[in-house]
Parts: C-alpha cells; sequence; structure tokens
C-alpha cells in the first residue's frame, strides 16, 4: 500500500502562501443526512442532504511576518477568499471559503500557534453553490 508524507503539503488562503507556518491541515467533507422516515415506516429512512466542506489549518503564528495572521485577521467577517489545499504538493482541492473561527494560542512555556477553520462556499465564484474543484 503506498503512503504519502504531509511534508509537500501546499496550504493557500486568499492566494498568501502558508505552508512555512502549517504544523497541520484537515479538509473534512461531511453529509448530512435528511430523516425521511414517514408514519407507516418500521425503521427510520434517510436519504443523503447536501454536502459541506471545512477547512481547518493549525499554525505557528508570526505576528511580524504578512502572511498568515495578517491575511486572515483582516478576513474576518469579510467575504469569501479564495482556497488551494494539495496534500502531497501537487493533487488536491480548491475553491471559495468564509472564516468561522480564528483562534489564537500563546502558552508562557511554547510557541505561539494558531487555528483558523473555513467553510467551503463556492468554486468559480464565492456563494455560488458548487464543490470544491479536485485536480
Amino acid at each position: 500500500m503506498a503512503r504519502t508524507h504531509g511534508k509537500n503539503v501546499d496550504i493557500a488562503y486568499a492566494g498568501v502562501a502558508l505552508e512555512d507556518e502549517a504544523s497541520n491541515v484537515t479538509l473534512d467533507f461531511s453529509v448530512p443526512a435528511s430523516d425521511i422516515t414517514s408514519f407507516a415506516d418500521t425503521y427510520q429512512n434517510s436519504l443523503a442532504g447536501k454536502p459541506a466542506a471545512t477547512l481547518s489549518i493549525d499554525g505557528f503564528l508570526d505576528p511580524a511576518g504578512s502572511q498568515g495572521d495578517a491575511t486572515i485577521f483582516g478576513d474576518l467577517g469579510g467575504a469569501a477568499q479564495t482556497w488551494d489545499f494539495e496534500p502531497d504538493g501537487t493533487t488536491g482541492y480548491n475553491g471559495y471559503a468564509i472564516i468561522t473561527s480564528y483562534r489564537i494560542t500563546a502558552p508562557v512555556d511554547g510557541a505561539i500557534t494558531y487555528n483558523v477553520s473555513m467553510n467551503h462556499n463556492g468554486t468559480a465564484a464565492a456563494a455560488d453553490a458548487a464543490a470544491p474543484t479536485r485536480a
């Protein structure tokens, strides 16, 4: 079984490369079940709902840099921006996303880190309701 190492990951948000700050990147696809059970059914009955995608990036904060923190903080509450995630550095996923949370953690005995979460909301344009592109 072939295995691919995450050391070659490419991750960009709003055209800004974040791979030199990133320590972990997670792309989560979810499909909620829609209940279609009728009163006559013996068991619960479901259909697949609309898929969703969430991107989460853990990274090391560089407050003096013009990359992660400056870009993410500047987009809080703003319009969707482009994202591009290539787990192996070549094949990946992309689209538009809005930032849904941004957390900075500063332990007194360790490195300052951040976590940003985003919800995908378009492919060719923000809010076009299209699925992420896989290429």
